[in-house]
């Protein structure tokens, strides 16, 4: 926010340099971004950045305010501050106000000033109005601006003939309907939408926008002023809906003074007799169905020493809140009471007040100390593989990513198996691309892959740790959450070195590293590897596995032709998904302790032609599953395709390594046990035969 020094000198004199006043803010927790002396009329402007917590420092009082807390000056009262008045006779027969829902507009003021001259602003108003990043318009629009920016509450400004028989209702929209804003945009408002309106429809979309065929123009001679106090969330969501931010929406959103109407009118109905020339009709129509009340906190003394680290002295404590214009009163024994000032809506526990005298003190008193140490919850400790999986994709050499889980309509849809429910929708979005919950991790990490490749690097590895969100079929029920594992290769399978050529990464390269973390995740896990279907994935170039009791723990392939296309990407990717909960839910097997054996292992080769369609894990399983004279070990160290055999078969040799413990097997028992291995090929129904 752009704020006048010149003008916080009037609100608050204080003998400091723009320097020492940014100082002070930012000390106080309302950063001062920058110092800016170029202006025509030699003001000096501070950039401050309010944090969102703070709408009562969105005016230049509430900045005057801190201002006069911090070098101990004296605060100007509000100017022209008008108590409520009932509205004269004349008011009363010109204006009248309804509010149909109190939830959403707790208070709405109107006040009527007549025979204004519409004309430019002098010269002073409009400069400070420039100062502050605002463009001069004519004087009554200007004086909206001032009072904004003055007070922090936002004032609107109806050309009273426009207004049908001067009748204000705040309702809802009540249906979706077109409506032309100021901007002289026609937008389409949704029945719940919070209006103003006349007896023929909405003039001003409340707390965002006023309506054009309301506006101030060149032939107004009668001004009707509102201001009112709107529901935040009301404001927020149409603001969002709508795509429309304004300045009073900024500041509604985040919480006015209920208070603060009175100011804004009366500031608004002195500038326009002073600067229109208006006659203002005696009274204010004060609409007040739920009268706001003051909240009250207590704080103990004790409390401030604990949450700071050192005490300040109760005396310090009191004299913090004073400046603040708490008004601090004795409470109970060891207690300071505070009747909370109605423009400071963040203050709502104890530990707001501390952090007031932690502000007021200075925050460089804080001392240093380590922090206290708390034991999580079983609820809240983080699933049990994922730390573990973080390091195991890490050592395969995965730099991790992190990426939204919303995704745009449809974003996820070639990720997920056919038949998937649809994805969840945000009822409350915070950007229209990220409407709905992720059923995948694979597109975040695409992108990410997209990113990294158009900026040179060519050479990508990337895992994402992340839950993704599933809808079940039963009504009304939230979507089954798992914790899933993302991995992306792209580009070398190895780090370029001089000693070797480079390769590009193929499936066998992820497909280990799947493999290789599902070994690790859960040592003795027994999983099997079979085609995935998946049509995210080039058809044959697509590997799934499964546990023993057929759940599928992951899935993994090249990244299919035409999405390579759509996507524009200029290299092949590679992509796998880890079902951790799967994982977790397929649990290892019970493992018992056996010393190293005390003889050699003995190995044997099989020559093997594998018939088309039949894969080396099929050919183990069945070789595993004969009985054998030691522990068994099975490994592929010989494939080939070519001239030596028929088209679609690929020759293998699979080694057979027996591992006795406590003798040495006969040459014997290794044969039989050779040829046994060779009987079950034969005699099954897999077209496997051994090589010549």
């Amino acid at each position: 926010m752009l704020v006048s020094t010149n003008w916080l000198r009037e609100l608050c004199p204080v003998d400091a340099t723009p320097e020492q006043v940014a100082a002070a803010l930012t000390a106080r927790g309302l950063t001062v971004d920058g110092v800016d002396r170029a202006t025509a009329a030699g003001d000096v402007v501070l950039d401050i950045d309010i944090p969102a917590n703070r709408p009562d420092c969105l005016g230049h009082y509430g900045i005057a305010r801190e201002i006069a807390a911090a070098f101990g000056a004296e605060l100007a009262p509000p100017r022209n501050l008008q108590e409520t008045a009932a509205p004269s006779d004349e008011l009363d027969r010109l204006v009248s106000v309804t509010i149909e829902d109190p939830e959403l507009c707790a208070r709405y003021t109107a006040r009527l000033v007549r025979e204004v001259t519409i004309g430019p602003s002098p010269q002073p108003i409009a400069d400070r109005l420039i100062a502050c990043g605002l463009r001069p318009i004519n004087n009554v629009v200007d004086i909206s601006n001032i009072v904004l920016l003055e007070t922090g509450h936002p004032i609107h400004t109806f050309d009273y003939r426009l207004v049908n028989q001067g009748r204000i209702v705040v309702r809802a929209a009540g249906q979706a309907t077109p409506f032309t804003t100021l901007d002289q945009l026609e937008r389409r408002l949704e029945p719940d939408m919070l209006v103003i309106a006349d007896d023929e429809g909405p003039v001003a979309l409340a707390g965002v926008m006023g309506g054009a065929d309301s506006e101030i123009g060149v032939d107004t001679t009668d001004v009707l002023i509102e201001a009112a106090w709107f529901s935040p969330l009301s404001i927020r969501r149409t603001a969002r809906r709508l795509g429309l931010s304004t300045d009073a929406s900024h500041r509604f959103e985040r919480g006015m003074d209920p208070d603060g109407v009175l100011a804004a009118q009366g500031l608004a109905v002195h500038l326009l007799e002073e600067l229109a020339g208006g006659r203002a009709v005696p009274g204010m129509v004060d609409c007040h169905p739920a009268p706001w009340t003051r909240k009250t906190l207590e704080l103990r003394y004790q409390r401030v020493e604990r949450l700071l680290g050192y005490d300040p002295g109760r005396e310090a404590i009191r004299e913090a809140l004073s400046a603040l214009q708490l008004a601090p009163e004795d409470g109970a024994a060891g207690r300071v009471r505070v009747l909370v000032p109605s423009y400071r809506v963040d203050l709502a526990y104890e530990a707001d007040l501390v952090e007031e005298v932690a502000r007021h003190l200075g925050l460089d008193r804080l001392p240093s100390t380590l922090p206290l140490t708390v034991a999580p919850s079983e609820d809240e400790t983080v699933h049990p593989l994922a730390e573990r999986a973080r390091n195991i994709l890490a050592g395969l050499g995965f730099h991790e990513a992190f990426n939204y889980s919303m995704l745009p309509e449809g974003g996820d849809r070639v990720w997920v198996p056919d038949g998937t429910l649809p994805p969840v929708a945000l009822s409350n979005p915070i950007a229209e691309q990220l409407a709905f919950l992720r059923r995948s991790i694979l597109p975040g990490l695409l992108q990410s892959v997209d990113l990294n490749l158009r900026r040179g690097n060519r050479d990508v590895r990337l895992f994402e740790i992340g839950r993704v969100f599933l809808p079940t079929a039963a009504a009304g029920s939230r979507p089954d959450e798992p914790l899933r594992a993302g991995l992306a290769w792209s580009g070398l399978a190895e780090p370029r070195h001089w000693s070797r050529d480079d390769r590009a990464v193929d499936l066998v390269d992820l497909s280990g590293a799947v493999s290789g973390a599902l070994s690790h995740l859960q040592p003795g896990l027994e999983f099997r590897e079979e085609r995935s279907t998946l049509t995210c994935f080039h058809p044959g170039y697509a590997v799934s596995w499964r546990s023993a009791d057929n759940r599928e723990l992951a899935w993994a392939g090249r990244l299919h032709p035409e999405l390579l296309a759509r996507f524009d990407l200029p290299q092949e990717l590679f992509l796998g998904e880890i079902d951790l909960d799967a994982v977790l839910a397929a649990g290892p097997r019970q493992f018992e302790y056996r010393p190293i054996p005390k003889v050699p292992a003995v190995s044997r080769d099989l020559s093997l032609v594998l018939g088309a369609g039949t894969g080396y894990r099929q050919v183990v399983d069945l070789l595993a599953s004969r009985p054998a004279p030691a522990t068994a070990t099975f490994e592929a160290v010989d494939r080939y395709v070519g001239s030596h055999v028929a088209e679609g078969e690929t020759g293998m040799t699979i080694r057979v390594i027996l591992e006795p413990y406590d003798r040495t097997l006969t040459d014997e028992e290794t044969e039989r046990y050779r040829m046994d291995l060779i009987e079950a090929l034969e005699s099954s129904d897999l077209p496997v035969k051994l090589r010549a």
